[in-house]
């Protein structure tokens, strides 16, 4: 009988410090943000589920200064911050005089709304419609292609006038090909889940492999670094033998722009096409904010189901100062003249963060 009494008594402490820990995990947060993203300049508004006093607030662990609190209630500037995600440390002083924190993350915009470019078709050449287009680059005033798919993924020469192949190299069939880019003398080309680069010399001999750790979409460059995109709304940045030196996050008015796809760089801005859209963006490769959008709706080639092949491939032909744009599978190469922002070059570093 005693045993049967101790084993009750056990159960109900089990049970009661089971409530207890539920009742202490279940308080309600001290300081909750009243929207989770703002655009950048936004006042931030936080409530305060009690009133306090003597509040400091660390945004990405530097002191920033909020307005006193007015009842529950706190502002809080973005004036001055960079897009993305932050972290912002909440300090007070109950009635009781008992220190308290909460720990918020707020995502800031751009508040930038991007402007509507357009363009107008110069030239409309043959393009092989059994090719996978994921990566189109100019090099010298010639042109190479990458292609995916695995068994079908290469890397090619092409005749702009004709659409001829003049040179490829197969990639092994283990390997699904992503964008490529070509910067002193040597062609990167990016394959999607294995984390390989393959660097060739110009007579498409193979020279080197580098491994990253994302999976590989979009690549260009600009002076010697690397752009590299992944499908989210990052650009992660590359040294030419592959060891990352910073990032960049990208953002429009609405939000994070995801499918970050195949990339170009043209003078001084990022141009990126958005996978499953028919949509171009433009980046300041600084902040990161879209300043202008392309959409090529009105060029796409007759009969082609453009949901599934995308439009994919931007080469700049810097001689003609001309965009040349393709899709996968897509039978026609767009040679195209933007208005606009791309006729500026500003003088810009790219971001390391």
């Amino acid at each position: 009988m005693k045993c049967v009494v101790a084993l009750v008594l056990i159960g109900l402490l089990s049970t009661a410090c089971q409530q207890k820990t539920k009742t202490e995990t279940s308080e309600p947060p001290i300081a909750v943000l009243a929207q989770p993203a703002y655009r950048l300049g936004d006042t931030l508004s936080i409530q305060l589920s009690t009133a306090l006093s003597q509040v400091s607030v660390q945004w990405d662990n530097l002191q920033a200064i909020p307005d006193q609190p007015i009842g529950n209630s706190l502002n809080l500037s973005s004036k001055g911050k960079t897009i993305g995600l932050h972290q912002l440390i909440v300090n007070g002083t109950t009635a009781a005089k008992e220190p308290v924190h909460d720990t918020l993350t707020v995502e800031l915009w751009s508040d930038i709304k991007p402007q509507r470019l357009t363009y107008s078709v110069l030239q409309t050449y043959p393009h092989q419609a059994s090719s996978f287009t994921q990566g189109l680059a100019f090099y010298k005033g010639v042109l190479y292609e990458g292609t995916g798919l695995n068994g079908q993924s290469k890397l090619m020469k092409i005749d702009v006038k004709t659409g001829s192949i003049l040179q490829s190299v197969p990639l092994p069939e283990e390997y699904f090909g992503e964008g490529i880019t070509v910067v002193n003398d040597r062609i990167y080309q990016l394959t999607w889940t294995s984390g390989r680069c393959f660097r060739y010399t110009m007579d498409m001999t193979l020279e080197k492999t580098f491994t990253y750790h994302t999976q590989g979409w979009g690549i260009t460059h600009r002076d010697t670094t690397l752009i590299v995109s992944d499908g989210s709304n990052r650009l992660s940045l590359y040294s030419l033998d592959f060891q990352k030196t910073g990032e960049l996050v990208v953002y429009d008015d609405k939000g994070p722009v995801m499918n970050l796809n195949e990339l170009e760089y043209v003078n001084g801005y990022i141009l990126a096409n958005v996978w499953k859209t028919n949509r171009i963006v433009l980046i300041d490769p600084v902040s990161g904010k879209v300043i202008g959008e392309l959409n090529i709706d009105p060029t796409l080639p007759k009969g082609i189901d453009t949901k599934e092949n995308v439009l994919n491939g931007i080469a700049y032909q810097g001689i003609e100062n001309a965009l040349f744009i393709t899709g996968k599978n897509w039978p026609s190469l767009f040679k195209i003249q933007v208005n606009g922002l791309l006729q500026t070059k500003p003088a810009v570093a790219l971001a390391r963060r």
